[in-house]
Formats: structure tokens, sequence, C-alpha cells
């Protein structure tokens, strides 16, 4: 009876405030926003100037006065660290710099030394998906005694640790894989934190928050261990399997992922890992007889950390062009054959990475066809904005930002001798945009798809298809600048660019804004001229060796261009 009645008083509210709202709303065109808020007070929701940091909802973000990112955080390592502006966040994916050092580790207030039980007593209660993680580990089974926390973390409670790849690499523990790991150059894990991170343009212009998910991503490959093999349980197991490369091998311009996802080798793995007949997980890669390849079993050969030891020719994700089968590289393409032997015949590999590399030299014509329509217009002062008009770039000028170093030089492109622009995804021509998505995303699918065996990525799902339209765009977007000028000529106009290319509150976030302000007269070179790790760390000395041998052998020189200036 009691349920009964309980029953009837929650229809009959409902019944109410369901009348209410109709009387409200009935006979007046009622706004989605009041919709929303209808049931919350509108003082909650914010007015035009108030701070981000009050609190109110700022309907689609409009009108709240930007405070800025948070200030006190650990600065950034590297050549522009003086530029580089971070988030607290990051210290735990560069823990060595940002957290370890005693004038940046968070205040603890925990005092005393402890040891594994008692840090087990009190994180249990604590955090105790770590404690039941840990409890899971080889670190907890290891003889004699256990790898405990105070092991990675240290015991005293002040001085805490947050473990790098460094504090896993030490010689009683994995020294052997931090070694392997450490040997690649740039394109590989040792490299994409204080390369493709702290040296690039891309990054260092831009406020932490708009790039903290490439911050993440980057920093946690070379930084630590645990990105793949995940804490607490650090299984090797787990590491083995494809989608443990998924966090961060995904993406417009690195899609490694989805290539290998949808490849026939994907598809493989998709419907047998179940299997352990099939996929044998438990079995370390170098004994492994697995059904078809997962990423590991490829790029990790045999258990070797370095993921480059047995590619190709780095090419910038596939940006760069290379014929890859180039006597220059036989070795290596020996070596990429060696790897498809295991279930291919040699011929098999050899006719597929040479398809591999047609469809990637056709991708390099279109490009190449693309970019001069850029080029042309740019020489021809026809950009729409030209680099003058806008806010300054990265390093406080007016670069073109397609400009390649090794390439262009003169007035026309701006900068030094051998200084390349900066790919500017915002506040730039369309054109210009239009180039960087062409060689950027659609030329990148190509070559990951056919490096996969992903026909679709290749072909079909914005890769040469996508670069079909973009050189259209291309095309049209010159044809409509000419137009334009010729009309404008014609009618006496000396059209001048809007404001709104040089000026924004986002605009003024840029590392560029800062130097012109801060700066007058210089640039990010002038103001950071200390070699950076570029500058020191080129290539790894089997690298080096490797293609002077393969110079000296086919009489050939190497040419010499800056990435920068």
């Amino acid at each position: 009876m009691l349920r009964r009645f309980n029953k009837l008083l929650i229809g009959l509210v409902v019944f109410v405030a369901a009348f209410c709202f109709y009387e409200n709303f009935s006979g007046k065109d009622a706004e989605a926003v009041e919709i929303i808020t209808h049931w919350v007070p509108h003082e909650v929701y914010g007015m035009p100037g108030d701070p981000d940091n009050s609190g109110k909802v700022f309907f689609s973000g409009l009108y709240a006065k930007y405070m800025g990112y948070p200030k006190g955080a650990p600065p950034y390592p590297g050549k522009y660290s003086k530029f580089w502006r971070t988030l607290p966040a990051y210290r735990y994916y560069i823990p060595d710099y940002m957290y370890n050092r005693d004038e940046v580790r968070p205040s603890n207030p925990i005092k005393g030394q402890f040891r594994l039980k008692e840090c087990l007593g009190c994180h249990s209660v604590v955090t105790p998906g770590i404690v039941r993680d840990y409890e899971k580990s080889a670190h907890a089974k290891a003889e004699p005694s256990p790898t405990g926390c105070d092991t990675c973390h240290g015991n005293n409670h002040q001085k805490l640790l947050m473990p790098s790849s460094k504090a896993c690499g030490v010689s009683d523990c994995h020294e052997e894989q931090y070694i392997q790991n450490s040997q690649g150059g740039i394109g590989s894990h040792a490299s994409c934190s204080s390369f493709a991170q702290v040296e690039c343009a891309w990054s260092i212009e831009r406020p932490p928050g708009d790039t903290a998910g490439c911050t993440f991503c980057h920093t946690s490959s070379e930084e630590r261990c645990s990105t793949c093999h995940q804490r607490h349980q650090f299984s090797p197991v787990v590491a083995r399997k494809s989608e443990q490369c998924k966090a961060c091998h995904w993406g417009k311009d690195h899609r490694d992922w989805e290539a290998y996802d949808i490849s026939i080798h994907g598809v493989v793995w998709q419907t047998n890992k179940w299997d352990p007949n099939q996929f044998d997980m438990s079995k370390k890669l170098e004994d492994a007889d697995y059904v078809g390849p997962t990423c590991q079993y490829c790029h990790l050969r045999g258990g070797h950390h370095n993921v480059q030891r047995l590619s190709t020719v780095y090419t910038s994700m596939g940006m760069s062009n290379a014929d890859r089968g180039a006597p220059l590289w036989k070795e290596k393409r020996d070596t990429w054959v060696s790897v498809c032997d295991d279930c291919h015949s040699p011929r098999f590999a050899r006719e597929n990475l040479q398809a591999m590399d047609e469809a990637c030299k056709d991708a390099g014509l279109k490009y190449t066809e693309t970019f001069k329509i850029a080029e042309n217009l740019q020489l021809d002062g026809m950009g729409e904005p030209m680099p003058k008009d806008l806010h300054p770039d990265w390093a406080g000028e007016h670069v073109w930002s397609l400009k390649i170093g090794a390439y262009h030089d003169g007035p026309g492109y701006g900068g030094a001798q051998g200084q390349s622009g900066e790919f500017r995804m915002s506040n730039c021509s369309d054109i210009e945009r239009i180039c960087f998505e062409s060689v950027g995303y659609w030329m990148t699918y190509i070559f990951k798809g056919m490096a996969h065996g992903s026909w679709n990525d290749a072909t079909y799902c914005d890769g040469s298809f996508g670069m079909d339209r973009w050189l259209v765009k291309a095309k049209v977007a010159s044809e409509q600048a000419r137009r334009f000028t010729a009309l404008e000529k014609k009618a006496g106009i000396n059209w001048v660019p809007s404001e709104f290319w040089r000026k924004g509150d986002y605009m003024n976030e840029l590392s560029g804004a800062k130097i012109v302000k801060e700066f007058p007269g210089k640039n990010i070179f002038d103001l950071c001229p200390e070699p950076g790790w570029l500058d020191t760390h080129h290539a790894p000395a089997a690298e080096v060796e490797y293609i002077n041998r393969k110079l000296g052998e086919l009489g050939m020189s190497a040419g010499k261009h800056g990435v920068h200036h």
C-alpha cells in the first residue's frame, strides 16, 4: 500500500513539474539556452567580461575573460625553455626535470622514512588500486626480496621520486632495455620529447593548454617506461599487445593504429587475439610464434627496445620523400624484408615494399604540384594574406610558413638564409593550410597505409583521394586570389588585410607576441643562442656510420642545411 502511495506521489510531482514547464514556455519561443538553464538560477551562468576563474558557465565559451595559464609550474628543459610555458601536470610526464629536483618537487605533508610494508599499509587505504596492481606484479614476487615502493620512489616521504625511464634503467634493473631504447634517433621514442616537443615551433609557440595532449603523449614514451608497461603491474604480457601502442600512435599526422587496425595484419590480430594457440602473449617476443604480426613483433623484434633498429630511412612520418629501395638504403630494405620473411617470401615482401615506394613517389608528385601553386602565389605577392600582414610567427618574425631552409632563399620567403618557416595550422592563408594538410595528413596516410598493408588508408580514406581533393582546393584558391588581384588593380583598389590577421585574444598568447612586445628587434634565435638537442644529437652513431659508408661506396656526398636557421 505504501509503495503504491509513493508511486502516486511521484507521479503527481512529475505532472505538476511538467505543467509548470509547459505554462512557462507555451505561447512563446523558448530559446535553447533558456531550456538548458531553466532548472538552474541564471546568475550561475557567465555574463560578458567575467573572469574565467569565476566558475560561471559561458555559453559556447563566449565572453569569458581569459585569466592565462596557471603560474608557478616547473620550468621545461631545453634550448627554448624561456618561451616554453608549462602546466603543473607536466611534472608527472617529465619527472627528472620537473618533479625530482629539490627546487621543483611538490610539497608533501607526510614526514618520515618508510619501508615497503609501511607503504603498503597506508596506501591500501589511500590508493588501494595501486596496491592491488603492485601485488599482482613481478616486482612484488621478486626473489630474494621484492622490488618495493621504496626501491623506485625512495623512502624519504619529503623527497619522494617520480620514477623515470632512467630510474628503471639502472644497472641492477633494466639497463639493457634502457640503453636499447636510447639508441634511436629522430622519430624514435628516444627523441619524441627532447626534439619533437622541446624544439619544435608548433609546440613552443602555443600556450600550454593548447598543446597539453601533445606534451603528455610525446614526453610519455621517452621519459617513462610505464607508458607501455602499465603501472603498477608492469605486465610484459600487456606490453606485447598491439593496443598498447594505440594511445600515442594514431591521429591525423601519425595514423599508425588506424592503418594497422584495418589492414590484413590487423584483422588477423583482431580475429585471433583471444586464442592463446594463435597469439600466446605469455611468450617473450624472441620466442613468439604468432599467427600474424603485432606492432611489437615487427617494431620490437626479438624484444629489442630500439624501435628504429629494423626500420627504413626516417622521413618525418612520411612527409618527406625518398626512394627507400634505392642503393643508398638497400641494406635497410634487406633488413625490413628479413622481418617480413617469417610469413612471406622475400620476393613478395620486396615487391610490396616497392609498391609502397611507388605510392609515396606518386604522392610526392601531387604535393610538389600543390606546393608550387602556393609558392608561385607567394612569390607573386598575392597570398591572402601575405606573411607581413599576419601576427608574428613563433620566432617573432614574418617568414612564409612553408619555407624550407634547404631549398628556399631570397626576400620573397622572408627570414635568414637557411631558415625554415613554421608549419602553421592557424592564422595563415587558406592555401598554406591546404598544403599543410596535404603533406601532413593525406601524404602520411599513404605512407602509413602502404607500410602496414592498409589499402583503404593508402587510397580511399583520405590518402590518395584526399590529396586529389586538396590539389583541386589549392588550384581554386590560387585562381580566386589572382582574379581578385586583377580586379582590384583594374578598379584601383588597394586592399588592406583585416586587423583580425594581426590581433586577437588567442594570438596574444603566442610566443611571437611576447617576443615583439618584450624584445623588440630580436627573434627567438637571438634570445636562445645556446645549442639545443638537435645541435648535439643529430643521429645515432650506427646510423651515421651506415650513411657515411654507403655514401662512400656509391661516390655520393651529403647536403647540409639547418632546420631553423
